[in-house]
């Protein structure tokens, strides 16, 4: 842990040096190192920059200015010496940490090795022609996006059959080794978390006094006010406030839930577990008192149908909600994202109450299966 001499400043500064290293055909590097970190809505995006990823896994608690070693390995990994030479005046001596999967490196190591002839059968192998994939790490992406690759040895041995020697073998060489792997990210990747965690942090976190709880109030509301997770946090508590869409910003919100007693300086859990919920450990950062957001235990605050409406939205991309909301017929007025797309669903059509098995069909239909696949856990069938 770096020492708190590093100012806000200086690693805004760090960051913005480190966009400049990953602008460009390196953005993809990144994008790719970070799956298990960010959700596929994010890095999914046509119009993010590194920049705006670092904000993401700084909202996630996974960097932070005296937390770079992802950032670091990051750099060790892709053997690029800017991005080495920028962590290391900043961080001087800090080395990556385990944070990456085994799994992703050894992909990451083979996907260099990759050819031209290896991308003509790959775009064979997998109907991808049309959409004129012209570097490996874009067409890797929108198989991972598709669930057409994974850590699974069916998946890893049919992608790997179509690499040269040398790249191939870097992957199945390694496949024994990779099917005993803990992967590491599994505690804090959003793509790989269930609907709930263990059991090691009392049901109720500790009381508060009136003054911390209302500092407590103000410094989380700013947060994800100036984070501009209104939408989001309107969908997560829809069954806990009579009309969250009333709300103009999340300090309101919180109003609401005190007045009606879900949220209280002796029992405030419901923050506690929106954090875990919504991936925003960042938070915990600036709000000391919300440190049990940062431990195991279980989700008990939010219906594992409201988890699984949260994880829907964690994986549908701004341009996806789009073919979701052309699809059933909502105009683009009556929504502004994904999260605002789910709730006008949810209130208008009760689709994912009646007719979830329904809608997961129709989001196959559309190649949107790592969309359908988060509705799983409220499927009738």
């Amino acid at each position: 842990m770096l020492k708190r001499q590093y100012s806000e400043v200086r690693f805004r500064d760090f960051l913005s040096e480190l966009n400049e290293v990953y602008s460009g055909d390196r953005f993809r590097l990144l994008r790719f190192l970070l799956h298990n970190y960010l959700s596929i809505s994010v890095l999914a995006r046509t119009d993010i920059s590194a920049l705006e990823l670092f904000n993401e896994l700084e909202d996630r608690g996974h960097i932070s200015p005296t937390e770079v070693k992802l950032l670091s390995e990051i750099a060790e990994v892709t053997q690029l010496k800017p991005a080495q030479t920028v962590v290391e005046a900043y961080a001087k001596g800090v080395k990556g940490g385990t944070g990456l999967s085994l799994y992703r490196k050894v992909l990451f190591t083979a996907l260099t090795a990759v050819t031209e002839d290896d991308m003509r059968k790959l775009r064979a192998f997998y109907k991808l022609d049309r959409y004129g994939f012209g570097n490996i790490w874009d067409l890797v992406f929108h198989l991972e996006k598709e669930l057409l690759l994974d850590k699974t040895e069916e998946k890893i041995k049919r992608f790997a059959g179509k690499l040269n020697s040398v790249a191939a073998n870097e992957i199945l060489g390694k496949l024994s080794t990779l099917k005993e792997a803990e992967d590491n990210l599994q505690s804090t990747s959003s793509t790989e978390q269930g609907l709930d965690a263990g059991t090691d942090v009392p049901s109720v976190p500790k009381e508060l006094t009136s003054k911390e709880f209302k500092t407590m109030i103000l410094k989380t509301s700013n947060w994800y006010q100036k984070g501009d997770k209104l939408t989001m946090l309107r969908l997560l508590f829809k069954d806990k406030i009579d009309d969250a869409t009333k709300h103009q910003n999340v300090k309101s919100l919180f109003d609401d839930l005190m007045t009606s007693g879900k949220l209280k300086r002796t029992d405030y859990k419901v923050i506690i577990d929106m954090i875990k919920i919504t991936d925003t450990r960042g938070v915990v950062e600036e709000v000391k008192s919300l440190s049990d957001a940062n431990k195991d235990g279980n989700i008990t605050s939010f219906s594992v149908y409201r988890q699984t409406l949260m994880e829907m939205g964690k994986v549908l991309s701004p341009e996806e909600a789009k073919q979701v909301g052309f699809q059933n017929d909502v105009p683009d007025k009556e929504y502004t994202d994904q999260w605002s797309l789910i709730l006008h669903l949810e209130k208008t059509t009760n689709v994912f109450a009646d007719g979830v098995d329904e809608f997961i069909e129709d989001l196959n239909d559309i190649n949107l299966h790592h969309v359908a696949l988060k509705l799983q856990p409220i499927a009738k069938k």
